[in-house]
Order: structure tokens, then sequence, then C-alpha cells
């Protein structure tokens, strides 16, 4: 009887600890305020080990489909469970800020089982639509977005009128965003078939509104009033209230430019302390994450305007946020993008975090089992949603269970491997972006905000290898052993080739180290050549070949600007005449292989000379 009550009090107190180490939380302020119903002293890290986590989708069992914008992987997750790898999409071109981006369930998705997404191949940008049970047999729903290597929108939505929205980017060509007959730099409304709705304010066009730069955030209110951010370029970026046919100014204006011909925004931010990507609403307050800023904006509205003062939370503690959720389970959802341009990620990046609703029971349990049980209504006839887990060899973004939480889905002691990383604000050191201050631009090409491309944050490096750790070791034990079996180490201790037997157990023994036997050369060329134009804004085209014998995965590319020119609008934003231009890029380039991307010019007429030109990998 003692050993059995011994047996139980240890249990108790594993599930204990591991609870107390993977639910971040921090005493709340006395008087503190809670925003828009939810309680941010609370936060929960519910899933770990992610690669550059990019759009959000709730299922029917209020489990998520979350997509990685570098890897091209589909994965369902649930708080407290290993995530389930549902897909790889073909064809994704994940160079700059393109790759897979937003995701959305058809509105009947309990009858239909339908799916879409928005990515990046190498010529356009698309929308595709395909069955849950046979992910890789995909119909193109909208397609001939332009796509660059900034500029790429990317967040699709179905509104509260059943219609899809999409919303663009410039694609770095500033002038296609006032272009009728162009798809880059809009706000787009096709019905779920791809067809254009009768009632579109442009007779025959998919195009609802025009002149953004870059609009990754899209939500309605109860109201059914729709709502956007928007990256800026080196000045200001923007909350703005959508209306048909609205015209928002740039590139002529960018914030509020008191033309009567332009929409204006509803609330602005310097770059530094926004780069706003995902936007949801809840109980009278928009919610936009910030990337380069670190933290997430609430802004009060009601009726399409600003009723309040928009308040930060989440400050520097989870580094650059990309998305966010208003989850089935009345919880926000937030997932961060560290390994993306100008992140640092931590051992269990990139994460989801969820913050609970006041007055929900703590720790809250989980809103469904783990490994991936099929959903539930399940249309009759239709096959079970329920994604095989992670294949072999398949990275599991978070083993061990991933992700940690209050809930039960874990077991009754969920992995603790990521509790020495989750503390954001007190960490001393680790913590991703841990300096709240908006102006600490995070990467040296950090202003990009500047340039075509939204901000740093939207500069991303897809890592061609995607997965944190190849090490699925979903097992989760009752109760595992202390040692925090790194889970996401983010920094793949490199063992690139895949020579290692997959016998799981790390033999220490020197020889698996990182091969670096393999011989080759990393070097690249770059050519740039400059279109004045009078017809069409002038514009520019960068092209990056690579000259070695061994892929590289980012560049930087310097070059003279020219005398003709007054300016060139390049990744560390306006240049001078004769002021190097610096552009840093990355997305994974074979042995011979090139890509081109094209950015904008300033021409004072006149003849313009050519540049001196320098390749560097990185």
């Amino acid at each position: 009887m003692p050993k059995r009550l011994s047996a139980a009090l240890a249990a108790v107190l594993c599930a204990m600890t591991a609870a107390a180490a993977l639910v971040v939380t921090r005493p709340a302020p006395a008087g503190a305020a809670v925003t828009g119903g939810f309680d941010f002293t609370r936060p929960q890290v519910a899933v770990t080990g992610l690669r550059s986590p990019w759009g959000l989708a709730f299922l029917p069992d209020r489990t998520a489909l979350v997509t990685e914008r570098t890897t091209a992987r589909i994965w369902r997750v649930s708080p407290g469970s290993t995530p389930a790898l549902v897909t790889i999409i073909p064809n994704v071109y994940p160079a700059g800020d393109g790759g897979l981006l937003g995701i959305a369930l058809s509105p009947a998705f309990v009858q239909d089982q339908t799916v879409y997404v928005y990515f990046s191949t190498s010529s356009d940008n698309r929308v595709v639509r395909f069955h849950w049970s046979n992910p890789s047999a995909q119909q193109v729903v909208l397609a001939g977005i332009p796509r660059g290597l900034t500029g790429n929108g990317g967040r699709i939505a179905f509104g509260p009128d059943g219609m899809l929205y999409v919303s663009t980017g410039d694609a770095g060509i500033p002038g296609y965003a006032q272009s009728s007959g162009n798809l880059a730099g809009k706000i787009l409304r096709i019905r779920p078939d791809g067809s254009i709705p009768p009632d579109n304010p442009f007779s025959g066009s998919p195009v609802y509104s025009y002149g953004h730069r870059n609009v990754q955030g899209l939500a309605w209110d109860t109201g059914g009033r729709m709502y956007a951010t928007e990256f800026g370029a080196d000045a200001w970026d923007e909350l703005n209230a959508i209306v048909p046919g609205g015209n928002y100014g740039w590139p002529v204006c960018e914030g509020v430019c008191g033309d009567p011909r332009v929409r204006e925004p509803l609330v602005t931010w310097h770059p530094a302390e926004a780069s706003p990507s995902g936007l949801a609403y809840a109980n009278g307050m928009l919610f936009a994450a910030a990337l380069r800023g670190t933290r997430l904006w609430a802004v009060p509205v009601a009726g399409g305007s600003i009723v309040g003062t928009p308040v930060v939370e989440l400050q520097g503690w989870f580094g650059r946020l990309r998305t966010v959720a208003l989850g089935p389970d009345g919880w926000l959802w937030v997932t961060t993008s560290n390994y993306d341009s100008g992140g640092t990620p931590v051992s269990s990046d990139d994460r989801i975090i969820r913050i609970p609703p006041v007055g929900d029971a703590w720790p809250p349990s989980s809103p469904s089992p783990s490994g991936g049980p099929p959903l539930s209504p399940s249309p009759s006839g239709g096959p079970p949603l329920s994604p095989s887990p992670s294949p072999s060899g398949a990275p599991s973004p978070s083993p061990s269970g991933g992700a940690g939480g209050g809930g039960g889905a874990g077991g009754p002691c969920p992995s603790p491997a990521p509790s020495p990383v989750e503390s954001p604000s007190p960490s001393p050191t680790p913590s991703p972006s841990a300096s709240p201050s908006p102006s600490a631009s995070p990467s040296p090409s950090a202003s990009a905000s500047s340039s075509p491309s939204p901000s740093p944050s939207d500069s991303p490096s897809p890592s061609p290898s995607p997965s944190p750790t190849p090490t699925p070791s979903p097992s989760v034990s009752p109760c595992p052993s202390p040692t925090p079996s790194p889970s996401p180490s983010p920094s793949p201790s490199p063992s690139p080739s895949p020579s290692p037997s997959p016998s799981p157990s790390p033999s220490p023994s020197p020889s698996p180290s990182p091969s670096p036997s393999a011989p080759g050369t990393r070097s690249c060329e770059a050519t740039v050549r400059f279109i004045p134009s009078w017809a069409r804004p002038p514009w520019g085209e960068l092209t990056v070949r690579n000259t070695g014998t061994l892929p590289i995965s980012s560049w930087i590319v310097t070059f003279t600007v020219p005398n003709g020119l007054t300016y060139v609008l390049a990744a560390n934003g306006r240049i001078p005449p004769g002021g190097p231009a610096i552009f840093a890029s990355t997305g994974l380039l074979m042995p011979g292989a090139a890509v081109t991307t094209t950015f904008a010019i300033g021409w004072t007429n006149g003849n313009v000379e050519a540049p001196e030109v320098t390749c560097t990998p990185t």
C-alpha cells in the first residue's frame, strides 16, 4: 500500500512539474486590465518545433492545420500532442518571402472536405484546393498572381458572405498596386470555385480593393465589416477598414496622406514597432501579430472605426509573431516566426502560443485527443479525417509530445523538454527577440521594411533543412526521464549527410560528425539590368546564378547605383545615386540554377550606366 501510494504521489508530482515547465505564466500586475477578454498573464506554449509556420485553419474537431512556409508541409496540431504530417505541397518555391502561405477550409468542409492553400511557384502565386483524403490531386482556383522575392501577400479567408478573399502584395513592383489589369497589390474576392462573383465592385474582375503594398492579415467583425493589415515601405504600416472598390493609396501614398481619392488607414505604425501580418477579431478588438515589432497589437474597433487606444501585449516574449486566430476553443492562437530572416530561434521554435479567455479553467483540458482521431462529424461515406502520423524519416516537429500545456492531451507527464527555454520574459539571454525595444532591427538587412519587401520580417530565410530534428521519437512515456531529449534543437547539429545509420542511439563515436568531406565550391554571380519606361513605373531586374558545385541557400548582392537613377528601392531602402545597393536574399539555389527578381527604381531621364555587381554566398 505505501508503495502504491508513493508511486501515485510520484506520478502526480511528475505531471505537476511537467505542466509547470510547459505553461508560461507571469504574475499579473496589480489592477491590470484584461485585454479584449483574454488573460495575457497566462500564455500557454501549446506546440513547439515548427519551422516558419504561416497559415492556420481549424478543423471541426478543434485541431488545427498549420502550413510551413519554407518546407511546404501541412501539419495537424493539437495542444500537448505531437503534430501529424498531413501532406507536402508540391511545386512550392520558397525564395524570399514566398512559399506555402495561407490556408483556409471550405465553409462547407463537413460536407465537402475541401482545403484551400495559397503558395508561390517559380513563376507565380496561386490558390489551389484539394480534398482532405487526396491532397496530391489539386485543382487550381486562381493563378497568375505576380510573385517576387518580396511582396507576395498570401492570406486567404472565407468571409461571412461565403466568398474566398485573397490578399496579394505588389511583388516588389509598386506600380502593380494601381494597375487594374494586374492581380498584385490587391485584395481579391472570388467564389469557392474561382469564378468571379457578379456583385464584385469591378465587373468581371476578382479585384475587391487595390492600392495595397503587401496585405497579410484579413478579419471581419460581427457586423461583417472587413479589416486588413498591410506592410508599408520605409515609413508606415497600416490597419485598414476595407470597402468594396476602395483605393488604399500605394505607391502614391503611405500612411495618412490627406488625399480624398484614397482611403485613410485606421491605425498606422512605424515598421520597427509592427510589420503586421496575421489579424483576428474577438470581443470588439482586432488583434494584429507583429513580426519586427515582436508583439501583439490589440485595437478596439466598432462600426468600422477605431474607438480606443491600441494596446501592446506579449512584447518581446516570444520573438516575431506571424499569425493570430480565434480558436474554436475560445482561446487566441498565435504563431511565432523566428526561423524566418531577422528572427533568433530558441530550441523550441517555432511555436504556437495560446492565450486563455478570462475565467477559463486552468490548466485547461485539451480540446482533442492526441494522435489525430477521425474528425467528427464526418460526412457519410467520406474518409476519416485522420492524417497518418509523421512518416518515417519525416521530421516530427515536436518530438516527445512537442507542446506542452496544462491540458490532458499529452498523458500524465508531458515532456518537459522545452522547459528551459519557454520562459520568455525573464530569460536573460536566449529570449528570441527579447529586446522589446521596437527600434532594434533584427538583422543587418533589417531595414528591409523600407524595401519592396515588408520589413525584415518578410524577407524570410527558407532554410533548406526544414526539420528541427530528424528524430521522431513521439513516444510520450508517462514520466520521461528528466533529460530533456533535445527535441526541436533548431540548429540541427548538422548531420546533413544521411549516411549515419538510422539507429536512433546517438553513438558518441566521432565518425558521424558533419561529413565535411564532400568536395565542392560555393559561389554565385549576379547581373543587374535597368528598364527605364514612361509607360509604366521603371524597374530593375536582378539575376543570381549559382556558379559553384554545391547548393547555396542565401547570398548577398552589392552594386553601385549608376548615374541616371534617382534611387533604387532595394533591401535597405532608397539608395541615393552613387550609393551602394544591397540585396540580401534566400532560397535554395542548385548548381547552375538562377533566380530573377524585380525591384523598383527611380529614373531622372537620361542614360543609365551599368553598375558594378558582386555576389557572395552566405
